[in-house]
């Protein structure tokens, strides 16, 4: 049994402008991304796609760390845009509002030197 995301990749289907939908022969770059950054032109938009990483050396410190960018049209950024919120309210729907996360106290730096339950 393959997964939904094998199903999604190996399976042609038509969009909603009638176009089909195929897999790429080369396969699918996939990445994980929880930053963002944009920049534009007149003619388009580009998105960096980075992760948040500590640095090694410092405990409270991190770095986002650029992987992939793309860049779309205007056109297709709006069309992104309403696919985003449209997911999102769903999401929110199910799940309760997404808020901003909050990173938690370093408990290897408590006075007491001793992590508590």
């Amino acid at each position: 049994m393959s997964t939904e995301n094998e199903q999604f990749n190996s399976e042609s289907s038509k969009t909603e402008n009638g176009f089909e939908w195929v897999p790429s022969p080369n396969g699918l770059f996939e990445m994980y991304c929880n930053y963002t950054q944009t920049s534009w032109t007149l003619y388009d938009i580009r998105v960096s796609l980075g992760q948040i990483k500590p640095l090694r050396t410092e405990s409270r410190k991190f770095v986002a760390e650029e992987r992939a960018a793309i860049t779309i049209s205007w056109p297709q950024a709006k069309q992104l845009m309403i696919s985003l919120a449209q997911l999102v309210h769903s999401y929110e729907q199910t799940n309760g509002e997404i808020k901003p996360l909050r990173l938690t106290p370093d408990p290897t730096t408590s006075s007491t030197g001793s992590i508590e339950p």
